[in-house]
């Protein structure tokens, strides 16, 4: 009795991979006969190796199937999984954020329950005299700390800059006997994070810099109404307030932002409130267009920097005209730097000189704002200087600095774990 299994895998060798005899079973199985002088005729032999390959590759392609069905299973299991997880997360995260919104309006709420025991005063009344006063707000890069020789800032000295711009703009407002004050924001309520040097010169963290950037500017903002002027407040995104690393340029993109979120909160804490005489235009766009005292204005934070030169402008107006609109004046920021033009005007900001700017950019600067008098069409525009701020007393901050830890230019010279805020 011949037992063919003693020389299948050699004859399955012979059959898949020997060049002469290759896929050919009589010649395999002559060459077995011959070598091994098996008592069997070729065509027998040929007849039980041909038995024995068939059940091979059979069971090998029951195999093989077998794997191919475990795999998709797998595939479809491991599919599954990463769809949960993918869920599980999205749906924490949604839950998250739902309790965080709740939460900040439960916060405004009660905080607009202690605004309406605040006394406001009147608004003025209707005069001969029309015109509109305007507020430029741009680049307070709340949470940055600068230390040089010459300029220092911190969340104090950017409460007294702001304090010193808003009294100078209502004096000049009183004095021109205005009703209405518009106050646009042109971006960068806080400084970047992304890069380490920006990381090691900030304040405190951007949600707590978020919460004090609120606080400084609805007490900015509470001024202004006090003194009786109407107020409509717009707002565009800046590039370095933004929550991703990216820099997008769609409204949707840079709406990710914590100009957004600042502008947002103060809306919601105002509405509550129920105090007359302010109102919101848009706060979520990286453009915005606005109408004026009769004219329309372009207001951005200004990346492509149209507020850099006249050509410039000329050219963003023009942009703008082809799409319809009839653009005359655009405001900007971005630059640090104040420039004015006919046709533009371009902020500086409340930070000053610090080390990118001199080091990186080799600009030396100072402090500034820009507000601009509007009446019968035209438009006078006025840089504030904000550099000095001896002897000014700021908005108050105390309690919340206190609150949020954050730190100042003076505890980067004196190390001490006593806080200590100084105004």
């Amino acid at each position: 009795m011949v037992n063919y299994d003693d020389y299948f895998e050699e004859a399955l060798y012979l059959y898949e991979n020997d060049k002469q005899i290759q896929f050919d079973k009589t010649a395999v199985a002559k060459f077995l006969k011959h070598k091994y002088s098996i008592d069997k005729s070729i065509e027998a032999v040929r007849v039980a190796l041909t038995r024995r390959l068939n059940r091979y590759y059979a069971d090998n392609e029951i195999i093989a199937q077998n794997v191919l069905y475990k795999k998709e299973k797998q595939k479809a299991q491991d599919k599954n999984r990463i769809a949960n997880k993918s869920f599980r997360e999205f749906a924490r995260l949604e839950n998250a954020l739902k309790e965080f919104a709740k939460s900040q309006i439960e916060i405004y709420k009660d905080h607009a329950e202690s605004l309406k025991n605040i006394k406001i005063g009147p608004l003025k009344k209707s005069n001969k005299l029309s015109g509109v006063g305007v507020m430029q707000i741009s680049d307070l890069h709340g949470n940055e700390l600068v230390d040089l020789p010459h300029n220092k800032y911190d969340f104090n000295v950017l409460a007294k800059r702001l304090k010193l711009y808003v009294s100078q703009c209502i004096e000049d407002f009183r004095l021109k006997k205005y009703k209405k004050v518009a106050i646009l924001f042109t971006g960068d309520l806080l400084n970047s994070d992304r890069r380490l040097d920006e990381l090691l010169n900030a304040s405190t963290n951007r949600a707590k810099a978020t919460s004090l950037m609120r606080h400084i500017l609805l007490q900015a903002i509470l001024e202004v109404r006090n003194a009786g002027f109407e107020i409509t407040i717009v707002s565009v995104l800046g590039n370095e307030s933004r929550v991703g690393k990216e820099m997008p340029f769609s409204n949707e993109g840079l709406s990710d932002n914590y100009d957004f979120m600042i502008i947002n909160g103060l809306k919601q804490i105002l509405e509550f409130s129920q105090i007359k005489g302010i109102k919101f235009g848009s706060i979520d766009k990286v453009e915005e267009i606005i109408t004026i005292d009769g004219r329309q204005w372009l207001m951005a934070h200004d990346v492509s920097k149209m507020t850099s030169q006249q050509k410039s402008a000329q050219s963003g107006i023009g942009r703008l005209s082809l799409n319809g609109n009839n653009v005359s004046f655009i405001i900007g920021g971005h630059i640090h730097a104040t420039n004015i033009g006919d046709f533009y005007a371009r902020s500086g900001s409340t930070v000053g000189a610090n080390s990118y700017s001199e080091n990186a950019l080799g600009l030396y600067g100072y402090a500034s704002q820009n507000y601009y008098l509007c009446r019968n069409g035209r438009i006078n525009k006025i840089a504030v200087d904000l550099q000095n701020i001896k002897n000014v007393k700021g908005y108050d901050i105390i309690n919340k600095l206190e609150a949020y830890n954050a730190k100042s230019v003076s505890k980067l010279k004196n190390k001490t774990t006593v806080l200590r805020v100084v105004i």
